[in-house]
């Protein structure tokens, strides 16, 4: 079986992502807490101990990171900071740090957002985060050429998300559909690609 680590395990993709590939592949769950590994994406020195604890694997997922949504006129130099250091640098220095942890033919995939094609009022950080990971995906699919694989989800809204907030879950997909793109980029050939999940 393929071994895959999941960063980001903990969270409403990462359990569904977990669960579509638990009895198929070898997992390796990561989070900041609650996971077989614990990593904070917003460290460098956190994601270089994460990758000297293990073995090299097939593939690496990540639906780590954070960005603040908040209005353009409200939003202050640390909301900036805060969504550049985790959602953007954290998963950009995962490829950086762990592309060479990852056997022969393996992937990265790694987490937008259909908000980088889609802004909407109080979108900026995320929507510019966003679009910095798709363009980094790209630029790494390049660079990596023949050694690993890079490619992103872009989710669209998720029907729990939805839900949560209280708002209409018509446009949403379930989380278990969005987890099963991630599982469809494993065994593709693909690479620097920008895969959107939302209702048509």
């Amino acid at each position: 079986m393929p071994k895959i680590m999941i960063i980001g395990a903990t969270g409403l993709i990462g359990r569904h992502i977990v669960a579509a590939l638990s009895g198929h592949a070898e997992l390796i769950t990561a989070s900041r807490k609650g996971g077989m590994e614990t990593v904070d994406i917003r460290d460098v020195a956190s994601i270089d101990a994460l990758f000297s604890r293990i073995e090299p694997v097939d593939h690496i997922i990540s639906v780590a990171g954070e960005a603040p949504f908040k209005p353009f006129d409200q939003a202050s130099n640390e909301d900036w900071q805060d969504g550049i250091a985790s959602k953007m640098m954290g998963q950009i220095n995962l490829v950086r740090k762990g592309w060479h942890k990852i056997v022969p033919g393996g992937s990265i995939t790694l987490t937008s957002g259909v908000l980088s094609s889609y802004p909407m009022p109080g979108s900026s950080i995320i929507s510019t985060i966003n679009a910095a990971v798709e363009g980094f995906t790209r630029a790494a699919a390049v660079e990596l050429a023949g050694k690993v694989r890079i490619n992103a989800i872009s989710p669209g809204w998720i029907a729990e998300t939805l839900q949560a907030m209280g708002m209409n879950t018509d446009p949403g997909l379930p989380a278990t559909q969005v987890a099963e793109a991630y599982r469809a980029l494993l065994t593709s050939d693909e690479t620097g690609q920008i895969k959107i999940t939302m209702k048509h």
